[in-house]
């Protein structure tokens, strides 16, 4: 069971809690600025009931076996012999295309799935079982020769920790993003994540971090590998997906998660809004929540826009001590741009940090605690912010700096949310390292928590900052792919205009499960986090 105190509701949700699919008309849920429900707790009332995650069989035994990709069944692609193969030939995928396949296995247990592959794109490929997605394969363009022929050679792609019942096992390769040559694939044993992976530091790189920063960062290593924090990320300026979620449960979420862009746009209406967002992180705050933010930046030109290509920050980091620059004021900045010292491309983005630490500051000023994760999904291929890996470790390194040296914001915990280690800006930089899945899969990705946790060179904490599906209690613990956090992104689920409770990925019962389950943490099972380091 939990080491932490349990909380109790009020008795109006016992037929929730029960299973009852009836949802009571809530008048708390607004789509204004409304003060989140309170406490939840009352004089008539029921003690949460819990359950420990499902229990999986898991038998290790050694095993491995090849099996040629032309020996499936495949859609949008075709069988080649020409060149290097194993067995009669190779299979070429279109994008689109998938490859179903059966593996007979002697034991349950976790295997890696090792693709000999090829693709003069690049490409991503995405492993599912029973249509659930459990992993990805990213596979790189094939080098060129002089003459700018690709190579033919078949390098080597791996999904670690995916577990297999024993038996017949149907599994599937859809071809997400590019084409691909798949040769064979190698169905192996595999360890599960290493219990060692989750020693991690407690210290925050914010130099000037607060009591509340400290206690936060030692109250997450003491839970990390033991529990994951409930999430949801909120519709700005409303509470909308939380209310949802606690008139489904009948429990709030550890941590309110929010968005940053209307920070940099001057227009009324926005700034109301998220003026009125922040209303609520510091209720939520108060209320004994966690406050997360993350920031998709509306890049700082007249085009005002979040798309790759939208803004050249090589142009801006072309000549200047960014570390010196990031330590200035704004007015000696503007100086050293009009006399030529600093680029006008970099003038903006420091006028627009700034901004930003406004936003930042009014939690500042109330103890409130933020989880921030600036500039995310880099390697994603659709923001400005990460068209080139180099730029952008300066970037983040550049909004760090302001931030946390200049502005002193002692409020702030660090995340990098990026899967490419080309884009890690560097343990000094970050707290946490995020990463997103819109797979409409409850898996816990173990073999991405793997490969992340086996490739940072200081070992971080890793969290789900953004999900279409609740990542299952259930998994986390049969793999040992334990978040930090998983947080369901905003618009996944709210209460429709008749109080019914409308999801496109996550069901009402799967819900109340995660949220009562002893591996999930909800708000009212946080300690004071302000306190927490005395």
């Amino acid at each position: 069971m939990k080491k932490f105190t349990k909380a109790v509701v009020s008795a109006v949700l016992a037929v929730i809690l029960c299973g009852c699919s009836a949802i009571p008309d809530l008048e708390s849920i607004d789509s204004g600025a409304s003060e989140p429900s309170g406490n939840e707790s009352s004089s008539s009332s029921v003690i949460y009931d819990e359950s420990e995650p499902d229990q999986f069989d898991i038998n290790k035994q050694e095993f491995v076996i090849k099996l040629n990709a032309e020996g499936g069944v495949f859609d949008k692609a075709e069988t080649l012999s020409d060149g290097d193969f194993d067995g009669k030939g190779y299979v070429r995928f279109k994008q689109g295309g998938k490859l179903t396949h059966i593996v007979n296995t002697n034991t349950a247990q976790h295997y890696r799935f090792v693709l000999a592959v090829r693709s003069e794109t690049g490409a991503s490929i995405s492993i599912s079982l029973k249509d659930k997605t459990e992993g990805m394969f990213y596979v790189p363009p094939s080098e060129k020769d002089s003459d700018g022929n690709a190579s033919q050679k078949f390098v080597y792609a791996a999904v670690d920790c995916v577990y297999l019942v024993e038996g017949k096992n149907v599994f599937s390769l859809n071809i997400d993003k590019g084409t691909a040559d798949i040769d064979y694939i190698i169905v192996e044993s595999s360890e599960n994540v290493d219990r060692s992976y989750y020693r991690t530091g407690t210290s925050a790189v914010n130099p000037y971090a607060s009591l509340g920063v400290v206690g936060a960062m030692k109250y997450f290593s003491d839970i990390y590998g033991e529990y994951s924090l409930t999430a949801v990320n909120v519709s700005v300026g409303t509470n909308a997906e939380i209310d949802a979620v606690y008139s489904i449960t009948g429990r709030y979420p550890a941590i309110r998660g929010s968005e940053l862009a209307y920070a940099v746009l001057e227009n009324e209406d926005n700034e109301e809004t998220l003026a009125n967002d922040i209303e609520l992180a510091k209720e939520w705050s108060k209320n004994g929540g966690i406050v997360s933010y993350k920031w998709h930046w509306y890049s700082p030109n007249r085009l005002r826009s979040v798309k790759t290509g939208a803004f050249d920050l090589t142009e801006a980091f072309r000549t200047v001590n960014l570390e010196e620059i990031a330590l200035m004021t704004n007015e000696d900045i503007s100086l050293l741009n009009k006399n030529g010292y600093v680029p006008s491309e970099l003038y903006s983005l420091i006028t627009d940090i700034d901004k930003l630490s406004e936003s930042l500051s009014r939690l500042k000023d109330k103890d409130v605690v933020t989880v921030f994760e600036p500039i995310p999904n880099a390697d994603s291929g659709l923001y400005w912010w990460g068209d080139d890996p180099a730029n952008y470790k300066k970037l983040y390194a550049l909004i760090f700096n302001r931030l946390c040296k200049f502005h002193r914001l002692s409020n702030l915990i660090f995340v990098y949310n990026g899967g490419n280690i080309d884009y890690y800006p560097g343990a000094e930089y970050c707290d946490i390292v995020g990463q997103s899945f819109f797979e409409n899969s409850g898996s816990a990705f173990a073999g991405r928590f793997y490969a992340m946790a086996k490739s940072l060179p200081t070992r971080k904490m890793l969290a789900v900052t953004a999900c279409d599906v609740m990542t299952s209690a259930d998994f986390m613990s049969r793999d040992n792919a334990i978040w930090l956090f998983s947080a369901i992104e905003s618009g996944q689920y709210l209460i429709d205009e008749n109080g019914a409770f409308s999801s496109e990925f996550n069901t009402a019962a799967s819900l109340r499960k995660g949220y009562n389950s002893t591996l999930m943490l909800t708000r009212d099972e946080l300690p004071d986090i302000n306190k927490y380091v005395l």
